[in-house]
C-alpha cells in the first residue's frame, strides 16, 4: 500500500521536470560546472605546450665512475745503521834493518857494475866534451882538471890518483864513491888545499852535472870509468 504512492511521487515529479524543460527551453549549466570545463581546457593546452617543447633526445644517465682509493703512501722509516767499531791497527813489526831498504853496499855495487861496463875510451872523449849550462855557459872536465902525474892545478885538483885519494877522505867508502858524489853534487865535500896551500872555494865547479840532460848516465858512467884508470 506504502509503495503506490510513492510511485505517483514520482510520476508527479517527472511530469513537473518535462514541464520545467519545455517552459525553459534548456537546463542551465552550473556555474561551478563551467568552471572545472576551463580548468580542464586549460590543463590540457599546458601538457599539449610541454609535450611540444620537450627535448626528442632520450636523457641518458652516465653514471659517475667510482673513485679507485689510493693506497696511503707508505713513510719512509729510517733505520741508522749501526756505528761500526773501530778496530785498533794491528801492530807490525818494523822490519829488520837488513830488510827495510837497500844497504848502501848494495847500492854501490849497482854503480860498481855499472862503471865496469862502461867503456874508459868513450869516457876520455866525453871528460873532453864542451857541455852548455843551463846560464849558457860552456865547460868541459878537461878545462878544470888535470889528468897528468904531477896532479897540476888549473881551477880545480888535478885527477891523477884521484880515486885512491878519495878513498882517504871521511865518510866515503871508495874512491868510486867520491869520483861520483864529486861529480853530481860538487859541494857536498871541499877538496883540501893544494900543495901551495891555496884553497878551493865552494861552487867553484858547476852544480848541473847531475841533470841527465847536460850529462847523460851512460856518458856519466863512462867519465868514471876513465877516471879509474888515471892511478900510479
Amino acid at each position: 500500500m506504502i509503495g503506490k504512492p510513492i510511485r505517483m511521487l514520482y510520476v508527479v515529479l517527472a511530469l513537473l521536470m518535462s514541464a520545467l524543460v519545455t517552459a525553459c527551453g534548456t537546463v542551465a549549466t552550473p556555474e561551478w560546472a563551467a568552471d572545472a570545463q576551463s580548468t580542464r581546457v586549460a590543463l590540457a593546452e599546458t601538457a599539449s605546450y610541454e609535450t611540444s617543447i620537450a627535448p626528442t633526445a632520450t636523457f641518458t644517465s652516465t653514471p659517475v665512475p667510482t673513485a679507485t682509493p689510493v693506497p696511503p703512501t707508505a713513510t719512509a722509516t729510517f733505520t741508522p745503521e749501526p756505528t761500526a767499531t773501530p778496530v785498533p791497527p794491528t801492530a807490525t813489526e818494523p822490519p829488520a834493518a837488513t830488510e827495510a831498504l837497500p844497504a848502501a853496499a848494495d847500492a854501490e855495487s849497482v854503480l860498481v857494475a855499472a862503471v865496469q861496463a862502461a867503456d874508459p875510451v868513450l869516457g876520455q872523449a866525453a871528460y873532453q866534451q864542451m857541455r852548455t849550462m843551463p846560464d849558457g855557459a860552456q865547460w868541459a872536465c878537461s878545462m878544470c882538471h888535470s889528468v897528468t902525474p904531477d896532479q897540476a892545478r888549473l881551477i880545480g885538483p888535478g885527477m891523477w890518483n884521484v880515486a885512491v885519494r878519495g878513498a882517504t877522505y871521511e865518510g866515503y867508502t871508495s874512491g868510486l864513491d867520491y869520483i861520483y858524489t864529486s861529480i853530481i853534487n860538487p859541494n857536498e865535500f871541499i877538496a883540501p888545499a893544494d900543495a901551495s896551500g891555496a884553497a878551493y872555494p865552494a861552487g867553484l865547479m858547476p852544480q848541473h852535472y847531475g841533470n841527465p840532460d847536460i850529462l847523460p848516465p851512460d856518458e856519466l858512467n863512462a867519465i868514471m870509468a876513465y877516471l879509474l884508470t888515471l892511478q900510479d
